[in-house]
């Protein structure tokens, strides 16, 4: 039987890997650098949509809240994702409620991100879907008009969706965006994509 391998790539390069035949099905954000939906090269089709929430340290003033417009948080240091990240396009939706967010931070990962917020040195805001480090963070739920969402895409070579393996794990990504919980944690490569 033929074992999933999951690997961690910017989206951009899960389109090359599945191009190059390297990988089966990408989990993929659309944003720049991404082909349209219409790519005849590409079935892309929506998994979930994944809310934002304001992520801040558990010693934070914000920390006691149940729920923040994220206009609130328009004085506060903002730590983000790079901007070569394709995450980083949510901070535009701080524009949408009417702020300019002053970002003091940037880092790749959430772990990275997640450890920043817990030192109080700003706060974040941090898809749901995410699984929260153990950092003396609270995440605190978005409301109102300007809730920033990310649309998560399952893309795979076109025609190629029928193979059973690639069927399955689709039917797999399904099941579980369908929970709410977060998605599995990439691991190292080293088992073989199909028999």
């Amino acid at each position: 039987m033929a074992e999933p391998r999951i690997i961690e790539e910017e989206n951009v390069d899960c389109y090359r890997l599945l191009l190059a035949d390297e990988a089966d099905i990408a989990l993929v954000l659309p944003g720049p650098g991404a082909p349209p939906a219409t790519d005849s090269r590409f079935e892309q089709t929506p998994l979930t949509t994944d809310r934002q929430d304001l992520l801040v340290a558990a010693t934070h003033l914000l920390a006691r809240r149940k729920g923040i417009e994220l206009a609130e948080a328009a004085d506060q240091p903002w730590i983000v994702k790079k901007h070569n990240n394709d995450t980083y396009p949510l901070v535009t939706a701080a524009c949408a409620a009417g702020f300019m967010p002053r970002i003091v931070h940037g880092a790749k990962e959430w772990y990275a991100v997640s450890a920043l917020v817990a030192e109080a040195l700003g706060v974040c805001p941090m898809p749901r879907i995410v699984p929260l480090p153990e950092h003396a963070v609270k995440r605190i739920p978005l409301r109102g008009k300007s809730i920033p969402t990310r649309q998560l895409l399952t893309a795979v070579r076109r025609g190629s969706s029928g193979h059973p393996l690639v069927s399955a794990g689709l039917a797999a990504l399904r099941d579980i965006a369908s929970t709410g919980e977060a998605l599995p944690v990439p691991v190292s490569p080293g088992t073989p994509r199909r028999p």
